[in-house]
């Protein structure tokens, strides 16, 4: 297998944004006039409504900024990050806006190290965003790993025909594959070894 190009996701992944999205739901469901369960499922729903998801991305937006002073790194990620763009390129696709995701990586110090960054001003479609990224830079999905913490991101890997490991920081019991092109691990700093493995 020739891997070259790793994928990452953001919130989850490399860091931990804490926004309180229980309130960001309020606020949404009170603008819609509807109840919001999942804002994922929402910008699923009213991405072809320009307008509509300008909107509803500046209210979320308005709350990750809030959020960005209290950032928590996960697995020492920028130094994960450094070592792997040793040997393989990076790019990076996020739910955050690119205002946030661009102030994340500078605070890291690790813009310069992602050829590429989609975010959900690109669009919120992690299939779309991974898509797009591949475009971007000119590599096929064969020779691409996607890596983030939600089975979403995994499947969109898989629909593409890249390859997925999955964080799974908080699964207690014993973590099963779930299909050969997908590993999962409980830390960043498990990514190198198992690209060593493929």
């Amino acid at each position: 297998m020739g891997i070259r190009h790793l994928i990452f996701d953001l919130d989850g992944t490399l860091i931990l944004l804490p926004v309180k999205w229980s309130d960001v739901r309020r606020k949404l469901s009170e603008m819609l006039q509807r109840r919001v369960r999942s804002i994922v499922e929402l910008y699923s729903e009213i991405w072809m409504d320009k307008e509509l998801f300008k909107v509803v991305s500046a209210i979320v937006e308005e709350h990750e900024l809030k959020a960005l002073t209290e950032v928590k790194v996960l697995d020492d990620s920028p130094k994960v990050l450094k070592e792997l763009s040793s040997n393989y390129r990076l790019s990076l696709v996020t739910l955050q806006s690119d205002r946030v995701a661009s102030a994340i990586l500078d605070d890291l110090g690790v813009r310069s190290l992602f050829l590429a960054k989609v975010t959900r001003d690109d669009t919120p479609l992690r299939e779309e965003q991974i898509r797009i990224v591949l475009d971007r830079t000119g590599f096929r999905a064969e020779e691409t790993v996607v890596i983030g913490d939600l089975m979403n991101d995994v499947r969109a890997a898989l629909r593409i025909g890249c390859w997925a490991i999955h964080i799974c920081r908080r699964w207690t019991r014993r973590l099963r594959e779930v299909d050969d092109r997908v590993r999962r691990v409980r830390s960043l700093k498990e990514v190198n070894d198992v690209l060593r493995s493929w």
